[in-house]
């Protein structure tokens, strides 16, 4: 029922309770943007704790294959919602209005995604990618917007040469010297760097949002056609995450050990620290603190459109606010996170 990995039976034991009611729960599938891991205990513990059962839901959790990937998945069907890069919706919907895909909850206020390398590799500033070779999955979403960065620091997107590759073998190639950098999110490369061997003071990462592309992180994702036919189920389904959400920034250890039911090779202390840098680092920003998860600001976000699109080359792009929507969301004061403990 859950797909996820072969144990799948232990993914969600939280949708198995309250049996009577289960035929007359709604039923839909997740994608997240890649494996469990922590900043991913929101639907877990909402699954563990009966926030879906309680907004009538059953929610599938499936796993994913990268940011940009997941807008795909959701326009083809694969998927209901999912965890996903919103800025690869403005090429998506430019080219599909009839498929087109919305931001229903802006969970990242700012995006993870970086370009990735290490000391001695002989790129200390953007420039110096030029002629190096970038290993990175298909659907990553830094590998994704590489145009948009490469734009407004001075490059071509054909001044790298890329190597596409499977997600665990990302890392390990740029330890050993097989690629010369690597895009990812910072809270994946940074912790998974040093687990090889990698100092940390000789990590470099050109951090998107830092280098010219100030854009939102990842956000949940699904298609204007769900959101037509049943807002009453969005609505539901992002006030269980936001639940959830709090949940885990109350409990660290309880959103970690989530995350370890499902995936029992987790390593527990390194995915506590990749938790605690994730919250902080992009969820309970200062403008989060202000005015509360899933604030869009038109401004941001219109300059997000501005910056994709130049990168695409996309003529017609969507407006912001035709796609990147707030609605859904309940009431402000629902909406006010707790802080993380030190």
């Amino acid at each position: 029922m859950i797909a996820l990995t072969r144990r799948a039976a232990l993914l969600l034991p939280g949708a198995l309770l309250a049996r009577p009611a289960f035929a007359q729960r709604r039923q839909i599938r997740f994608m997240l943007d890649w494996t469990p891991l922590a900043h991913h205990a929101a639907w877990f513990l909402a699954a563990d704790r009966g926030y879906f059962a309680q907004e009538g839901l059953q929610v599938e959790i499936q796993r994913g294959y990268g940011s940009g990937d997941v807008v795909t998945k959701i326009a083809s069907g694969a998927a209901d919602f999912g965890f996903g890069d919103p800025g690869a919706i403005v090429k998506h919907n430019a080219e599909n209005p009839g498929r087109a895909v919305l931001n229903v909850y802006q969970y990242f206020d700012r995006t993870l995604a970086a370009v990735v390398t290490l000391a001695g590799r002989g790129i200390e500033t953007p420039q110096d990618l030029k002629g190096k070779r970038i290993a990175a999955p298909v659907g990553d979403a830094g590998r994704t917007l590489f145009p948009a960065f490469a734009r407004a620091n001075g490059l071509s997107p054909n001044d790298v040469t890329w190597i596409s590759v499977a997600p665990p073998l990302r890392e390990p190639m740029l330890h050993r010297g097989e690629a010369d950098a690597i895009t990812s999110f910072i809270s994946s490369a940074y912790f998974q760097l040093q687990s090889l061997g990698a100092k940390a003071d000789d990590i470099r990462m050109f951090r998107y949002n830092d280098h010219g592309v100030d854009i939102y992180g990842n956000a949940l994702l699904t298609t204007a056609e769900y959101t037509q036919r049943d807002p009453g189920l969005v609505k539901a389904l992002v006030a269980a995450t936001i639940r959830g959400l709090k949940d885990s920034i109350s409990d660290p250890a309880a959103a970690v050990a989530s995350i370890k039911a499902r995936e029992p090779l987790t390593d527990v202390p390194l995915e506590n620290n990749r938790f605690a840098f994730t919250i902080r680092d992009v969820v309970t920003t200062p403008t989060v603190a202000a005015l509360g998860t899933g604030h869009v600001d038109a401004a941001r976000a219109a300059a997000m459109v501005r910056i994709v699109a130049e990168a695409f080359n996309v003529a017609n792009p969507p407006s912001a606010e035709s796609f990147m929507r707030t609605e859904f969301l309940p009431p402000l004061a629902d909406r006010m996170l707790p802080t993380l403990r030190a």
